[in-house]
């Protein structure tokens, strides 16, 4: 049995430019630089051996358009309708159209046609030239007939002969091994319009527009991620001017509260000293318990106004000292129940004894505190009559010292517990909160030698936990 000649294709060229096209035609990831290159060279040899009037003339000059249509612009929905204009005319067919696979759904996209409309692509007329595209597509190879009524691949199709389909001709978009789409042509009236120099033409051409295509495709993904990317930045630069802005006037509190609490502090020296004048002199009945109230009153001043000294003084000026974990958590806690207890929140404390760490007292304050006014916020937003209620215990486990503060409110999601320590990062309005953020509240943990983290589930509260090394 004869061996099957060799197939060689671009055999619509004069030989001496077949193995130089051969040799240039496009490959995935080729430049448009070194294929231009390649198209000056074919033409200009062209213009030595192709005589300007013959069909293998436009053959050439529909090669070289096509490269250079399909480098200019990423509109690739235009420019495969001009494209079309160019492959009709040059292979004389009288119907043509380019259909192509979403890139999401597998569903058939009509993009360009001549002598035939896209409502007509779903007619009974379309039926066979459809069923063509779709064997086109599965095996990935052109199919052309040269005469559709004596073709047997067609045998039994009365739509053949009633729709007087003669010359077809329809080759595959691939890239990488998948389909993106067909490029389809015929004539329902002439016979072998299109043959082996037609085909080979039409096959370079596709391999031309696939890679057009995946690109023009890979364009406007990455244009999609750049816009988000721009977006997500400036949403994220605005989160953190808004912050930043916070914390400014937190600062410019604390520096107030410092002031005011100096100031407070001379007008309370006078009246302790005078209340004890008053004391040294025979003061009784009605008299002496209103001393002891101003006394009472006075203490109650001095109180606050050194819890005030102590929130506005840098944590890290502060010194490490041995301390019991409980004392900085009831200071927080004693700066904020009266704002739980006027919201309707309920505070359960279990804490154990002897829970020494080596910290800075006021850090680990400020720490507790904003984590409880996080705790507030959430149990604002429970819905309906059920009880609010914030708890705190304190433990030893070996030589670590735990400390927990977990709420029973909305909780949160997954994806924003992973975040919840991140700089700047808030499911708050802008202005609300304290303005220290739970991203402090890691650093002031972290750098007292300890751990924080958080659990939580949507609908089932937060808790957060804290763990020291022991001192000793």
């Amino acid at each position: 049995m004869a061996a099957s000649p060799e197939r060689r294709p671009f055999s619509f060229l004069p030989e001496k430019l077949k193995a130089i096209l051969m040799l240039t035609a496009p490959r995935p990831g080729e430049g448009k630089a070194s294929w231009e290159k390649k198209i000056a060279t074919m033409e200009k040899r062209g213009e030595e051996g192709i005589p300007r009037d013959s069909p293998d003339s436009g053959h050439f000059h529909l090669v070289k358009q096509a490269s250079e249509l399909l480098s200019s612009s990423h509109d690739i929905t235009s420019i495969l309708d001009r494209l079309m204009d160019e492959v009709i005319g040059v292979i004389r067919a009288e119907r043509g159209f380019i259909l192509m696979r979403g890139a999401v759904e597998e569903k058939w996209q009509f993009i360009t046609a001549r002598g035939i409309d896209s409502g007509e692509l779903e007619s009974e007329n379309f039926r066979v030239s459809k069923t063509i595209v779709e064997h086109v597509a599965r095996d990935g190879r052109a199919i052309m007939a040269s005469d559709a009524l004596s073709d047997r691949r067609f045998e039994g199709r009365g739509s053949i002969t009633q729709y007087g389909l003669r010359s077809i001709l329809c080759v595959p978009l691939i890239i990488h091994g998948r389909t993106l789409g067909v490029i389809y042509a015929d004539h329902l009236i002439e016979t072998c319009v299109f043959g082996k120099k037609e085909k080979e033409l039409l096959e370079c051409i596709a391999r031309q527009a696939a890679i057009a295509i995946e690109n023009a495709r890979l364009y406007e993904k990455m244009k999609s991620i750049y816009e988000e990317s721009l977006e997500q930045a400036r949403r994220e630069i605005k989160e953190t001017q808004a912050q930043l802005f916070q914390a400014s006037k937190m600062a410019a509190v604390g520096q107030l509260a410092a002031g005011v609490a100096h100031e407070i502090n001379n007008p309370l020296g006078a009246i302790e000293i005078t209340v004890s004048s008053l004391r040294r002199q025979s003061c009784t009945g009605d008299l002496a318990e209103r001393l002891e109230t101003i006394e009472e009153g006075v203490q109650r001043c001095r109180e606050i106004v050194g819890k005030l000294l102590g929130f506005a003084r840098p944590e890290g000026g502060e010194a490490f000292e041995l301390t019991d974990i409980n004392v900085p958590l009831r200071g927080a806690l004693s700066l904020i129940e009266d704002m739980l207890e006027k919201e309707g929140i309920t505070v359960q404390k279990n804490l154990g004894g002897g829970l020494f760490v080596k910290a800075r007292r006021g850090g680990l304050s400020q720490a507790f505190l904003n984590v409880l006014l996080n705790a507030k916020d959430a149990l604002r937003e429970l819905q309906g009559d059920a009880a609010r209620q914030v708890r705190v215990r304190t433990w030893k486990e070996g030589r670590q010292v735990h400390c927990e503060i977990s709420d029973n409110g909305a909780g949160m999601d997954e994806k924003t517990a992973e975040r919840i320590f991140e700089p700047f990062f808030t499911t708050k309005q802008v202005g609300e909160g304290t303005g220290l953020g739970l991203a402090v509240v890691f650093q002031i943990v972290k750098s007292n030698g300890g751990k924080v983290s958080v659990s939580s589930r949507e609908g089932n509260g937060a808790a957060f936990h804290f763990e020291f090394p022991e001192a000793g």
